[in-house]
Order: C-alpha cells, then structure tokens, then sequence
C-alpha cells in the first residue's frame, strides 16, 4: 500500500511540476498530492528498511513543487528530478528489459497526470491529441510487455493475485488505448483515460509486492514444495517409486495420497522426519497431503523418464538429501545419480588414511560392516585390502575397531546392535557420508575421516540453510557437497579425523542442547587429530 499510494502520487505531483509551462493546475490538488508523497515517502522510511536520507530527499522534492509552482522553470526542473526519482525508486534492481517497461509507465503517468490535472494554456505549442495518443500505445505495450516478461499464458498465474493483477492491467492499458482513438474530445480523453491509467499504474506499482509463482516442476528433478503447512521433498520425481519426504517437524501422522492411493509418512532408519513411499504415473499429476485437519496438493510433472531405483531403495533417504543441498542452492538439477553408485576417490582416499591410522595405534583388529550397493562394496573390499596390506586382521571381534562403510540405514541398524552390546575397545569409526545426526547418534561416540571441518564457516552456513528451509532438517555429508557445488565451490583439503560425541551442558536446568543447523543435534563433533600424511595411508 505504501508503494502503491507513493508512485501514484509521486506521479502526479511531477507531471503538475513537469508540465508548469503548458498546464495550470489548481494549488489545492498540487499540496494534497505532495502532502501524501511525502508522508508516505517518510512512512516507508519508518517502516521498512528504506535509507532515511533518500526518504526525506523524495520528501523535499515532493513539497518542492508546488511551493515553485509561481515560477515556471524551478517548478519544471523539480518535477523533472522528481520523474527521475520515480524511475530510479520503481526500476530498481530490475534488469534491463524490466527497466525499460518501469520507465515507460513511469512517464506515461507523470505526463498522463499531469495534462488531465490542469487547464491547458492557450499558445503554448501543446499539441495533447497526439501526446494522448502516443502515452497511449506506450502504456498499451508496456502492458502486454510486462504480461509477457511475467509468463505468458503460464498456468502457475492463474486464479493467483499476481495473475490477477497482470490481467487487470492489460485490460486497462488497452482500455485507454481504446478510448483515445474513440473520443473525439481530446480533454475527454485526458479525463475519462486518466481512470484507466490509474488503475494500469496501481495494478504495475503492486506487481512487486505480489509472491511470484512457485516454479514449475521438472521432471527427473526432485520437487522442493510446501504443502499442509510443512516442506516437502518428492524424489527423485520420475515415473515409478518415489520418496516423499517431511521434516521432524511436522510430526507423525503425515498421509500422503497419489491415484495409487493414500500412503502414511513413517521414520526410516538413519533418517530424520518421516518417509512415504509412493507410486507415480508418468506425466502430470497432483501429490495430495494431509496433515490433520489442513489438506493440500501438490503439483508434479514426472515425464517419461526411466525409474531410478537407488533413489528410492535402502539408501534412498541419503540420496534425496544430496538432491535437497542442490536445490537449497538454487541450482535444481535432474536427479541422475545417487551417491551410493559408486566410491568417490575422495572417500577411497579417506578411508585408507583411516585405516592407516587405525594401523599405527596399533588395532588387533577391524570389523568391517558394509552393504550391497557398489559404494559399499568397494568400500569394504578396500578396508579389508588395506588392513591387510598393514597386518591388521579384518574379523568380528570386539577388542578391536568397528570401522561401518554402509550407507545410512544399514550403518544405523548396526550401530543401534552395536551400542547395545559390549564397546569396541578401540571405538567406532564410520566413513565420510555417515555424518548426519540420526546415524551417528545411534552410538555415544564415533570417529570420521573428513576434508572439512563441520564447524567452519561454510560447513555452519549450509547447516543453517538446510533448518531453516526443511524444518530443522540436520546436515549431510552428501547435501554439503551437493550444496558447494551448486555455489562453484568444492570440499578440498586434507583428511582429519573428528570425533563426534552426544551432549546435554543444560540437563541440570532441564533444557537440551539443540543449535539450529548444528552438524550433531544435541552433540558435537571435535577434530582428534591433524591432517593425516600419506604415511597414514
């Protein structure tokens, strides 16, 4: 509203002090319309996050022209450096096309305003047919113009605000197109047009303050959406099974229904929130989610692209948190690859530093939990190589070192025995991609190989990002990179190992200690040693 009733009589009030020379209005009309400018100017300064020196200088400028208005010039070049000021205020960070269409309904309201205002003056050389007709077509394209930059028949628009909006200011636009060539009487065409270009002007100077339209789905690209209330994640949004994915936050009781049928949200292993697995036709199609009393759909576009079954099977819930640290990003990217495809030479190489390390302690020992997927097999095929390329026996046997290279729902299923069961004596250590709170506090205390720190400033930032998009999702080694590279950023850096432990510093007072975006919910993680040489390896 401030932005609506500030443009519009800003308009007004330099067209008056513009057009002094040609057009003679009445002081009353001139002081209301400065009055409103500027005391909406100095109300957005109170109110939003406006710098006050521009706000008063718009105010200045405002009250400037109609105190000017006996001397023609001064009032002319007010009015001027107020036009100016009402482009640079409406197009600013607009690129250049957007700036282009601000300027226009910008002068074709001042100029508009201003000849409808007043009584024109007898030989001054003002030709208002013309101008009239000229502002006209400039505002009827502007119009179509500013519909077509917005989407163009984009189905997001419609039955929306913004949708709405556009279309209102399109019909006005060609409304006063209309009328100029229709009326004969030039000042009829001024007076009655001035009402269309005042509501094409209100409808552009709200356009900004409207939500744009949620993007449209992609298929092959996990949709990011919010539905009944809470965020939710469809991955990998292909043909065939899909997860859908809600934050702890949203609690239990989460439904979710395609045309298959309704399916209820439930937690998964070594996940946080909860998790439903659903069957998706190939094309468009509406997600319904119910969530108590609150009900909502979602849209998806799935296409016809092959099923991607690691995205939905036992390691799917760490796939769809790479997909979700891309999308934080902004940079949507089709879902083609799971991360338990195949062992990165990043994580081969970290793995044998760890074992390396585990070497020159020196463990008896090392009991190798691993799973199907090509990940975990070259893992556990590469520990067990190295353990016995230092004479480290790879066996079950507690009095050594647990060393877990699974993926998270099998690494959390053993962790869980694990911690029930005697300790290992020489601990548990887990690979990079098991960093992610529900896995490794399912034990009090475990060892990883990273080349980052999770307490660093990027590491934090993802973190942050990641709660406060998903509902206090908490971070993942595969989300983390999935989010660097979205930003032309990489993890980089030699292997530390870092030691991850389950803390409460506020029990005495009853509290838990939980930071938002934090690597370890209600935990920490320290680095235990240096960065690891090749001698580790």
């Amino acid at each position: 509203m401030l932005r609506v009733l500030l443009l519009t009589s800003t308009a007004l009030v330099a067209g008056v002090g513009l057009l002094r020379p040609v057009v003679a209005v009445a002081p009353r009309l001139a002081w209301s319309a400065a009055a409103l400018a500027a005391a909406t100017s100095v109300g957005s300064a109170a109110v939003l996050d406006v710098d006050v020196v521009f706000a008063v200088a718009h105010a200045v400028l405002a009250i400037a022209v109609p105190l000017t208005l006996r001397w023609r010039a001064v009032a002319t070049y007010l009015g001027f450096a107020l036009a100016l000021l009402l482009i640079a205020e409406a197009a600013l960070g607009h690129s250049s096309f957007g700036f282009l269409l601000d300027t226009v309904f910008a002068a074709v309201a001042v100029v508009w305003f201003g000849l409808a205002a007043g009584q024109w003056r007898s030989g001054s050389g003002l030709r208002p047919g013309p101008v009239a007709l000229t502002a006209a077509v400039a505002l009827a394209g502007a119009g179509v113009a500013q519909l077509l930059l917005s989407g163009l028949l984009d189905r997001r628009l419609v039955g929306t605000a913004r949708g709405v909006t556009l279309l209102v200011l399109v019909v006005a636009a060609l409304a006063v197109l209309v009328l100029t060539v229709v009326l004969r009487d030039v000042r009829r065409r001024y007076r009655v047009g001035a009402v269309g270009v005042l509501v094409a002007v209100v409808a552009w100077t709200a356009l900004p303050g409207l939500p744009q339209p949620a993007d449209l789905p992609v298929p092959g690209v996990p949709r990011l959406a919010s539905a009944a209330g809470t965020p939710v994640l469809v991955s990998p949004h292909r043909p065939g099974r899909n997860l859908v994915h809600f934050p702890e936050s949203a609690g239990l009781g989460l439904v979710v229904e395609t045309a298959a049928g309704p399916v209820r949200a439930v937690p998964r292993p070594g996940a946080t929130g909860t998790w439903a697995e659903v069957d998706l036709p190939a094309g468009r199609s509406d997600l319904v989610v119910r969530r108590g009393t609150e009900e909502s759909s979602v849209e998806l576009d799935v296409g016809e692209l092959p099923a991607l079954p690691d995205a939905t099977g036992a390691d799917g819930t760490e796939c769809a948190s790479a997909a979700l640290g891309g999308l934080l990003a902004g940079s949507p990217a089709v879902l083609d690859r799971c991360p338990s495809a195949a062992l990165s030479r990043e994580d081969g190489g970290a793995l044998r530093q760890l074992v390396g390390y585990l070497a020159r302690l020196p463990v008896p020992s090392i009991t190798v939990v691993g799973d199907d997927s090509p990940r975990g097999r070259a893992a556990t095929e590469l520990v067990t190589a190295e353990a016995q390329r230092h004479g480290v026996a790879v066996r079950e046997d507690r009095d050594g070192a647990l060393v877990v290279v699974s993926g998270w729902s099998r690494a959390a299923e053993a962790l869980a025995e694990a911690n029930r069961g005697t300790t290992y004596l020489y601990g548990v250590h887990l690979a990079p991609w098991l960093l992610h709170g529900p896995v490794v506090n399912e034990v009090a205390g475990a060892t990883l190989p990273l080349r980052f720190d999770p307490r660093e400033q990027r590491s934090l930032a993802y973190g942050m990002t990641l709660a406060a998009r998903f509902g206090g999702e908490p971070p993942s080694t595969a989300g983390f990179q999935n989010w660097l590279a979205a930003r032309g950023e990489h993890v980089v850096g030699a292997v530390s190992l870092y030691a991850s432990a389950q803390v409460n510093v506020m029990q005495m007072t009853g509290h838990q200690h939980r930071s938002t975006g934090t690597w370890i919910p209600n935990g920490t993680i320290v680095a235990v040693s240096g960065p690891l040489g090749p001698g580790d390896g």
